[in-house]
């Protein structure tokens, strides 16, 4: 039987703070769908069939994959998640979040860990803007098409590519990224940037 995922599904999906969303060939996942999965840098991991039920010496599972792998599992038998908050927070009746930034773990953006993490740490209430915390270590990130982007560099150096022009980026400075564009992120050491996307539409 046929699964079609559309775009409120990965909304509900990265509001329960899954990261991986699992799949089969027997899943269709709408052009919508894909470009959100993509904004809040959500992967879609295929099932293993039942000839795949284990790991060769050479297939390696990470932590965070474990943990993401283990939600969507609850999730599709219906039962609650267990709370496992990437960060310590206090938050007040009114609203207003204090968030431990210590605390903060990242998860690989993609499948295999090759230096770029990311975890986002707020949503605006219309879901409307995102925060979040990026890092890329000896590595580089190409973004196609992003979402309107302020990117704040709270630590280290790299570089912005645009157009075949190279920015040089240093740490306290601040770069906006317009909508639709194609930006490659790239650093030999570490960064560490507090980026703010705001959704289109808005």
């Amino acid at each position: 039987m046929k699964k079609l995922i559309c775009a409120k599904d990965i909304e509900i999906l990265h509001n329960k703070g899954n990261q991986m969303i699992l799949i089969d060939n027997q899943t269709i996942i709408t052009p919508s769908a894909k470009d959100l999965a993509e904004d809040y840098h959500m992967t879609f991991q295929e099932k293993l069939s039942k000839r795949q039920d284990t790991l060769s010496d050479t297939q390696k599972i990470t932590k965070e994959q474990l943990v993401s792998l283990l939600k969507n599992l609850l999730s599709e038998a219906g039962m609650s998640e267990f709370d496992d908050c990437p960060f310590d927070y206090q938050e007040h009746s009114s609203g207003v979040k204090i968030i431990r930034g210590s605390t903060i773990k990242l998860s690989p953006v993609n499948n295999t860990d090759d230096g770029v993490h990311y975890q986002e740490i707020l949503t605006s209430e219309g879901g409307h803007f995102n925060l979040g915390i990026l890092e890329i270590e000896a590595s580089q990130l190409y973004e196609k098409e992003t979402v309107e982007t302020i990117n704040y560099v709270i630590e280290g150096d790299l570089q912005v590519t645009i157009d075949d022009t190279i920015f040089d980026v240093n740490k306290g400075d601040i770069v906006y990224v317009p909508q639709y564009s194609a930006v490659k992120w790239s650093t030999s050491n570490k960064v560490t940037i507090l980026s703010g996307k705001l959704k289109s539409g808005v």
